[in-house]
């Protein structure tokens, strides 16, 4: 059952005017991958707790606001189109700062290789287009986050 905020009560009258808060209390252990990333944002650089907010929404802000049920289907696909962008342009930042190309190597791995069925084929305007259905991180370092995932 989840735990009323502290200081809450049922009656708003007594708290006019403030808005219900959300407690998130998160400690991971310093060091493991979330930990050494958690301390590293709070600790290490400007604003890190609102950087932290803000890759946590781009990722899932469009699922909960599904979820909520106020929100029209446009609506919807519009927030999720700039959460795209959001990735997208933090994909960008760490390809410029860690000076990595385009390509995936393990892309071409998988289009000749026994994991082809992990793709699909798509016809766009008469020229087929080869995406990828799943492509999972390695295991090991998907074990790593399960806790976040």
């Amino acid at each position: 059952m989840p735990r009323r905020p502290r200081g809450s009560t049922d009656d708003q009258s007594v708290n006019p005017g403030n808005k219900p808060r959300v407690r998130f209390i998160f400690e991971p252990d310093r060091t493991s991958p979330n930990g050494i990333t958690y301390s590293w944002l709070i600790h290490d650089t400007y604003n890190g707790k609102e950087k932290a907010a803000t890759a946590t929404r781009a990722f899932w802000l469009p699922f909960a606001y599904r979820h909520s049920g106020n929100y029209s289907e446009a609506e919807l696909r519009d927030l999720a189109q700039q959460s795209i962008w959001q990735m997208e342009a933090q994909i960008q930042h760490l390809r410029e700062e860690f000076e990595l190309g385009l390509a995936r190597p393990d892309m071409a791995e998988l289009v000749g290789g026994p994991e082809a069925e992990n793709l699909q084929t798509e016809m766009i305007s008469g020229s087929a287009l080869v995406q990828p259905v799943t492509v999972a991180a390695p295991a090991d370092l998907l074990d790593e986050f399960t806790d976040a995932l």
